[in-house]
């Protein structure tokens, strides 16, 4: 897993790259921890690269989303196609009715 921050016109992108399981969620946690230090900004998460995701990634998913809209923003997903894996476990799981 790989994770990448960019700021782009006040949106802080996060893209997520190869398989988010356990192991990986670990680490994860802590080189998205710049997300969870910002309160001024939307956050935009590409899945465009991400293979996998375990309960793990979708649970640091959900602490993103909390974190950003306690502070009044949003959290979109995007990079995701209909019918692929990822889409599935995040509909599954009911995320599209928290993430635009």
């Amino acid at each position: 897993m790989k994770t990448t921050i960019t700021e782009k016109d006040g949106l802080l992108v996060v893209a997520l790259s190869g398989g988010f399981d356990t192991v990986a969620s670990n680490q994860a946690e802590r080189d998205l921890q710049p997300v969870f230090e910002r309160v001024d900004c939307d956050v935009q998460i590409d899945c465009s690269d991400t293979l996998y995701i375990s309960s793990s990634g979708l649970r640091l998913l959900l602490n993103i989303y909390k974190h950003v809209s306690q502070n009044g923003h949003k959290v979109s997903i995007t990079g995701l196609q209909p019918g692929c894996e990822l889409y599935e476990a995040l509909d599954l799981a009911g995320f599209f009715t928290l993430f635009k």
